[in-house]
Formats: C-alpha cells, sequence, structure tokens
C-alpha cells in the first residue's frame, strides 16, 4: 500500500504510475450520503410525529416531533403506544375530575357532560394527510440508502473478486 491507504491505489497510463481513485472514496461517499438520507429521515420522523399529534389535539406535539427526531425509534414506538389515549377523556368544568367523555355525567358531582369543543379540529384531515406523507417519504428514502448500499456492495465484491 501507498500513503494513501485505502483512498488511492497506483493505475498505470501510457506506462506511468498514477494515483487513481479507489473504493475508499467510494466508501466515503457512501457513508457521507446514508448519514445525510438518515438526518433528513429523523427530521421527516419528527415531522410527521408532529403533525400527527397536532391532528390528534395532542398538546405535547412540540416535545414528541422534537424526542422522534432526537432520539428517533423508542420515542415513535412510545408515541405510537400513547398517541390515542388522551382522546377518551375529557375534564368536567364544574369539579376538575378527569373522566370518560362519554359519561352522560360528571361521576363526582353530577353536572352534564358536553361534548368536548376541544376534539373538534378542523384541520385534522389535513394534518395526518401531511404526517403520512412525511412517513411514506422518510422510509422511501431509507429504502434508497438500503437499495444503493446493496448495489455498493455488490460493486465492491465483484470488483474485488475480478481485480
Amino acid at each position: 500500500m501507498n500513503d494513501f491507504g485505502l483512498l488511492f491505489a497506483y493505475g498505470y497510463i501510457n506506462g506511468e504510475a498514477v494515483p487513481v481513485a479507489s473504493a475508499g472514496i467510494g466508501v466515503l461517499y457512501l457513508v457521507f450520503l446514508t448519514g445525510m438520507v438518515m438526518t433528513a429521515c429523523r427530521v421527516l420522523f419528527g415531522l410527521a410525529a408532529y403533525y400527527d399529534a397536532n391532528a390528534k389535539l395532542n398538546p405535547d406535539a412540540v416535545m414528541w416531533g422534537l424526542l422522534i427526531g432526537f432520539l428517533g425509534l423508542i420515542p415513535g414506538i412510545i408515541y405510537l403506544c400513547v398517541r390515542n389515549s388522551s382522546r377518551s377523556f375529557t375534564v368536567c368544568p364544574n369539579c376538575g375530575l378527569r373522566h370518560y367523555f362519554y359519561d352522560m355525567n360528571c361521576p363526582r358531582c353530577g353536572a352534564p357532560n358536553h361534548a368536548p369543543a376541544q376534539y373538534n379540529n378542523p384541520m385534522a384531515a389535513q394534518q395526518e394527510h401531511r404526517a403520512k406523507v412525511l412517513l411514506i417519504v422518510a422510509l422511501v428514502l431509507i429504502g434508497v440508502v438500503i437499495l444503493a448500499s446493496a448495489v455498493f456492495a455488490v460493486g465492491m465484491t465483484t470488483r474485488i473478486i475480478y481485480h
């Protein structure tokens, strides 16, 4: 090997030894491209969670978006488990008891339960659609990275075998 290690090898052009790019440049390029795409996927997953939480009127939409964007899979799984859990509860305006919104009256004070206005989100359909589009784009990007890695690995293997 020369001073350039895996980055360059010597090839012969017109009888002269000249440094030519080897597999190392391709590996560095693939690692850089994979890192950029995976960062973009994290951002897209965070935005998808944010828009989904907004559609569900979750008061912690920003928190979920940031957690999933920065920490990834584990907060994403937790969000999927709890995303619909608070929709079936309401708070009594008279006594403050949290109870099921389909109860006719508050179990503590007996005040009539009105349909909660907070669950009427006119933007819910748009936000859910935006979340789905962002999620699909992120999954397609991950698929492209996996496919490019497989093609690169096959190319490198055949290059090593036949050269």
